[in-house]
């Protein structure tokens, strides 16, 4: 069986298309600035950007999504007037404000209560204009019997400050001399109690602003009402309070901020970028060094780049500040393509035809960077079908961009190459372009340091010339490391080294934990962290509510029923993420206490469900339930129904997945057809929940497809294996340093694993191909050879990669500084597999022939003429093939 006919008929695809490039460049130069002068239009008539975190974070297809579905058809009707906070579905309109006292750690007092009550009104004020008309909170908000939802705590007080001193308040809950009980656990935080429960002091309050979110005009104005609530309690001046804020569209504005931050930072790796590859494409020989080249190596970065994000806006895709990292991970990208095309030129004879060496750098270079563009391909094709919005945005933005960057790189790179080519055919200088004599002829000091370079006219020592076209990286990888890495000694070392840094990632493996924190989606030093930094440290002690709806219709006069209901509220109750009953809202608890009191027992359905309607729910303090109950168009059974119970200090991430789950359990095992469901449930609880698992598939599938992708385009079963296990080792790595990096494994996390898929092939299969294209006669010397000619396109590619995102080091932004960390490790991992693991394993595991594989004569012929060190030590003469 051959496994190199893949791998052959590529290579002479590629030596036959260098020499059609060779010929007429012009064309392969002027259509891809064209096409992507073309392209960019769309940039600024079609540009759009996707900001919504729901959309961007919460996975698709999930339990919750299809809950709120079946609540918004099913409870539409009941709620389309008069709601309580807790029957919203989704994120709603809203401003939220917490206060704590300048001056002592009580928000109760008469002093701190007259701001209070000042900054209410203040807010109750906001008016914005739209249209010639005049819009208020009141015209706005969320009403409950005809009168805007107000703050308990304050309607408890009868909006007097003077009235806490004769009110004993007690917590979480206040009953009204009505029965009306009143809770105000979320009111009020950092709660010192007496010892028959009343309030002795409070360290902050939170003021709570509904709005109405059902229409597109109700959107449309809450938003520029809670703009104007940000400005104005930005403006709001006050001695005696800190007053922090948010609103239901932070995460939008800050993720827009992040978006912002990303166009300043572009600026700034583009110039790290050029100048870091005009470093390592210079030499002090005037003719061979390619400075201009390594500037269109860079362009040729920025010309896909501007083509995919154009091509994206003319079809409609939005921009979403995850899809702008794809701008840093493509200048990296595309520089090491650049620097492995350059490599492969410069391993060609400088007295052939500038033809004749693009056929031989294209049968050479082609072929290797054609593998790690699948590979990248590949690995966000796998992201692009995320249930994760974010990821499939991120994921198609990149590759689309790798495909742009590939054809970029062999049409309008390649003519590039070809210019530079003919300059270097005719011993021209690199920067001023006159002909220039070689370094041996150089008639003065100055002359030969600033001037010279090239060959001479006629191949005397073609081999001594030659050698000036290896740089000082490829000299160093042949004549010191690669012989140092191979020395039976250093393999120990790496041998060692190598299992304690799989034992280190294992057990960081084993550590990693879910979580997401809200603080993190925006910039930081934000009014939304100062936010987030008092509600952790005083309103984490209640909430959210879980609602628990009936989707059947049921007997609810049937005490079997009943008792299957009681059975799984009590189950909640004792859980250790719920508060017990005294929190709990149940309507049919509420009304089987009516009946009793009424003293009927044993209700038959239509006595039940006539007293329910026509006194129960007619009741004031009962009239809560009415949006909770939905009877069927002739009131003569209940449909659904749906009932609340309280979440109990859900301080992290982590409590608040195993509190998901452990609801979704409990319903789900009870014989009713039960769903539970929250607001923030979708984009929340549900990422936590569904991360792991949707992890450990994603990086399934793709270390499966990466295995089968080798397979094909590596001409050697074992070398395909040793690629896949080293993307294995890779990604434990990752991992386990992740844990102990703390990174929390995220949606951003998980975007950087799917990105390490096709980085962590790029540098083992560089490597691999390498050692498996030489000829040469001992493992040793290819694995020599191998670091050779590809050691420093991958130490160059993966140092451009870092100097890439590196800037985003010091970004404001958690998502930017995330992937930054996320991507050190994945290169820094990756490179080190491919420059100090691989060889030595290679050496160790790999025959040094394919008996199906016939040697390639002319594309092996420069690794023969090199001088590798021998390999007289019987370590590595072992079984030699």
């Amino acid at each position: 069986m051959k496994f190199d006919c893949i791998e052959k008929a590529l290579k002479w695809l590629f030596y036959r298309y260098g020499g059609v490039v060779a010929k007429q460049p012009w064309p392969f130069f002027i259509v891809p600035i064209l096409i992507t002068a073309g392209l960019s239009v769309g940039l600024f008539t079609h540009f759009s950007k996707e900001s919504d975190p729901e959309t961007l974070y919460g996975p698709d297809r999930t339990y919750s999504r299809r809950n709120r579905a079946y609540i918004e058809d099913v409870y539409s009707n009941a709620v389309d007037e008069d709601m309580l906070a807790r029957h919203k579905t989704r994120v709603g309109i809203w401003g939220h404000v917490i206060i704590s006292p300048n001056i002592g750690n009580n928000v109760l007092t008469v002093q701190v209560l007259n701001e209070v009550l000042r900054l209410h009104d203040t807010i109750t004020n906001v008016t914005f204009t739209l249209d010639g008309e005049s819009y208020r909170f009141s015209d706005l908000c969320i009403q409950w019997k005809n009168e805007c939802l107000e703050n308990e705590l304050l309607v408890l007080l009868n909006y007097t400050a003077e009235n806490v001193v004769s009110t004993p308040l007690t917590y979480p809950v206040y009953s009204l001399p009505t029965g009306e009980i009143l809770f105000i656990g979320t009111q009020l935080g950092g709660v010192s109690l007496t010892a028959d429960g009343r309030i002795m002091n409070a360290s902050a309050m939170q003021l709570v602003y509904n709005l109405r979110y059902n229409t597109d005009d109700e959107l449309e104005k809450g938003f520029l009402w809670e703009k104007q609530f940000l400005r104005t309690l930005e403006d709001f001046e006050t001695d005696e309070v800190t007053v922090y804020r948010q609103i239901s569209h932070s995460f939008e504005l800050e993720i827009d901020e992040s978006s912002s931050i990303t166009f300043e930072l572009v600026v700034e790796v583009g110039v790290i970028i050029v100048t870091f590859s005009v470093l390592s494409a210079f030499s002090f020989d005037w003719v061979r060094t390619k400075p201009i080249l390594a500037c269109l190596g860079v362009l040729t970065a920025g010309l896909a780049l501007a083509s995919t994000f154009g091509l994206f806006s003319f079809i409609g895709i939005p921009y979403a500040t995850v899809a702008g990292a794809v701008t840093f991970l493509i200048f990296g990208i595309g520089v090491d393509d650049m620097f492995v095309m350059m490599s492969a030129w410069r391993l060609t004879s400088a007295y052939k035809t500038t033809k004749e060496r693009m056929k031989d750098a294209f049968e050479e270079a082609a072929l290797s960077i054609t593998i790690t563009t699948i590979t990248d391909i590949l690995a966000f094709s796998i992201g692009c079908v995320s249930q994760f919005y974010s990821i499939r945005l991120m994921c198609m933005y990149a590759a689309v961009s790798v495909i742009f960057a590939y054809i970029y790189m062999i049409t309008f790179f390649a003519a590039c190459m070809v210019f530079i080519g003919h300059r270097e055919e005719k011993n021209r200088h690199a920067i001023t372009l006159q002909k220039v004599l070689p370094k041996k002829n150089a008639p003065s000091k100055c002359y030969y340091i600033c001037c010279a370079g090239g060959s001479s006219d006629t191949p005397v020592d073609e081999q001594a010339d030659g050698k000036l076209s290896d740089t000082g990286v490829m000299i160093f990888f042949k004549k010191y490391y690669g012989p140092f890495i191979t020395h039976w000694v250093s393999v120990v070392v790496v041998i060692i080294l190598y299992f304690g840094y799989l034992g280190v990632g294992i057990w960081g493996f084993t550590t990693l934990e879910e979580g997401f924190d809200f603080s993190t989606i925006g910039v930081d030093n934000s009014y939304l962290n100062e936010y987030y930094g008092v509600e952790e440290s005083y309103f984490k002690v209640y909430g959210p509510d879980m609602s628990i709806v009936a989707t059947e219709e049921l007997s609810y006069w049937d005490t079997d029923i009943q008792e299957e209901l009681e059975n799984t509220m009590a189950k909640l109750e004792d859980s250790k993420y719920f508060y017990n009953s005294s929190l709990s809202i149940s309507w049919l608890r509420e009304y089987l206490k009516f009946l009793n009191f009424l003293g009927i027992t044993n209700p038959s359905k239509e006595t039940f469900l006539q007293v329910l309607r026509e006194q129960f729910l007619s009741i004031p303090v009962f009239e809560q339930f009415v949006p909770d109950i939905i009877f069927d168009s002739t009131n003569s059974s209940i449909i659904s129904s749906r009932f609340y119970v309280i979440g109990k200090n859900l301080a992290t991430t982590v409590q608040t997945r195993d509190m998901f789950v452990e609801i979704r359990n409990i319903v789900d095992d009870s014989s009713l057809e039960l769903i539970t469901f929250n607001g923030y449930a979708i984009w929340v609880m549900e990422q936590l929940v569904a991360i792991r698992p949707i992890t450990i598939q994603t990086l399934g599938i793709g270390i499966a497809a990466m295995f089968v992708i080798s397979l094909l385009l590596i001409p050697h079963p074992v070398c395909s294996i040793i690629v896949t296990l080293a993307l294995v080792s890779t990604l434990i790595g990752i991992i386990g340093y992740m844990a102990i990096w703390n990174i929390v494994l995220d949606s951003i996390s998980l975007l950087s694993l799917i990105l390490a898929l096709g980085f962590s092939v790029d540098y083992s299969a560089h490597i691999t191909y390498a050692f498996v294209s030489s000829s040469a006669k001992t493992r040793r010397q290819r694995s020599i050879f191998a670091l050779y000619s590809l050691g420093a396109p991958t130490l160059q590619g993966a140092t451009s990669t870092i100097l890439a995102v590196s800037v985003l080091s010091g970004s404001f932004s958690y998502i930017y500084r995330t992937f930054f960390s996320t991507m050190v490790l994945v290169v820094s991992i990756g490179a080190t597999h491919g420059l100090v693991f691989l060889p030595v394993f290679l050496m160790l595991f790999v025959p040094i022939k394919n008996p199906c594989q016939k040697q390639d004569k002319k594309a092996n012929a420069y690794d023969q003429e090199q001088e590798l060190p021998s390999t007289d030590n019987p370590v590595f003469n072992l079984q030699e093939q």
